[in-house]
């Protein structure tokens, strides 16, 4: 008997807009902002010619430590396309990083219980992402600085095209990302 693939799937930049959201709850207007990153910085991880603040500032900022900012997370347009074509290929588990946010984790699972019901238990809350990798285990995440690691203890990872990253050229993710993980599964069977 074979086991399906393990499909880890990334929240934030993957499943729900985190970018546009932090952007907004910081006075910017997010449609401009990612408007010009994508325009003038496309592929950069954080554009900090176009925001008046480091990234660090940006991504600590005290509007994002309350759970409501993580509950409240608008998914992107496709998400519900990409869990279900997902759900397809493998085993979906949602795999994701708390940021040192006081309400982060709460909040990221009050997301999860409002679009899965409270019986929901496919997720795991870890920053290691590379110690879940294993030859039957593919990550789908935005950051390369995830994909690199889980790749490097035999997983597969699929880098998840967004405007800071190096697929910022490709306009609609997911036929790139299952058709990359299509392949990736039959490699490996």
């Amino acid at each position: 008997m074979s086991v399906p693939p393990e499909i880890y799937l990334d929240m934030d930049g993957v499943c729900v807009d985190f970018i546009g959201a932090a952007m907004k709850t910081q006075g910017y207007n997010a449609d401009l902002m990612l408007e010009a990153w994508r325009e003038e910085h496309p592929g950069s991880l954080y554009p900090e010619p176009l925001m008046d603040k480091t990234a660090t500032e940006f991504f600590t900022h005290s509007n994002m430590h309350a759970s409501e900012f993580w509950a409240d997370l608008v998914p992107y347009y496709w998400f519900e396309h990409l869990f279900e074509e997902l759900g397809r290929l493998g085993h979906v588990v949602f795999l994701t990083a708390p940021t040192g946010a006081p309400g982060c984790v709460s909040g990221k699972l009050e997301w999860l219980i409002n679009h899965f019901g409270s019986d929901f238990t496919d997720f795991i809350f870890t920053r290691h992402k590379d110690r879940l990798a294993h030859p039957n285990a593919y990550l789908v995440d935005d950051m390369p600085f995830n994909i690199e690691p889980f790749n490097a203890r035999n997983g597969v990872g699929i880098l998840f095209p967004q405007i800071w990253n190096e697929l910022s050229h490709i306009e609609d993710p997911v036929p790139h990302v299952i058709t990359t993980l299509e392949a990736a599964i039959l490699r490996h069977q």
